[in-house]
């Protein structure tokens, strides 16, 4: 594989095929080594459903990521939600869209130390051109830290 991030579907010419699951792990895989805010989360993609759109994910985020009490700050937070709710979408569409956010709201349950935690993006609906999602993220002893709803615009390759 490149040491380049593979190019957004929606930026891509042509219309592209969509992946299977082995070639969806190999993508995740490869994102893992490119410089981007996933990587300051330490997100990694531990399993997910074409079929039924959703992704579990483990995030081990960078002492960086804290706020001045020690947990993960909030807006970090929100960058784990978005992404485990925007590779939802992806991933259901088998890597044929650009999923930019429009809109999340983010209900905060729980203080979020660091050390590694998990997530999951669901998406609810996924349209034509808008999708609707949904996404968890518990602390590393199970509990709910929060809870977000969002909305992207589905880009497809015309």
């Amino acid at each position: 594989m490149s040491d380049k991030p593979p190019l957004p579907a929606d930026l891509r010419p042509g219309r592209p095929e969509r992946l299977s699951a082995n070639e969806i792990r190999d993508v995740m895989d490869q994102l893992r080594t490119q410089p981007h805010a996933a990587s300051l989360l330490g997100f990694k993609a531990v399993d997910f459903s074409i079929e039924d759109a959703w992704i579990e994910a483990e995030f081990d985020p960078d002492p960086r990521t804290a706020n001045m009490r020690g947990g993960v700050q909030g807006g970090m937070i929100c960058a784990m939600l978005d992404e485990v709710m925007s590779f939802a979408v992806v991933i259901g569409e088998g890597f044929t869209v650009g999923v930019p956010t429009l809109e999340m709201k983010t209900s905060f349950l729980a203080p979020l130390p660091l050390g590694v935690c998990r997530g999951h993006g669901q998406a609810v609906r996924i349209g034509r051109n808008i999708a609707f999602m949904e996404g968890t993220i518990w602390t590393p002893d199970g509990q709910i830290a929060a809870k977000a709803t969002s909305t992207c615009q589905v880009r497809r390759p015309t």
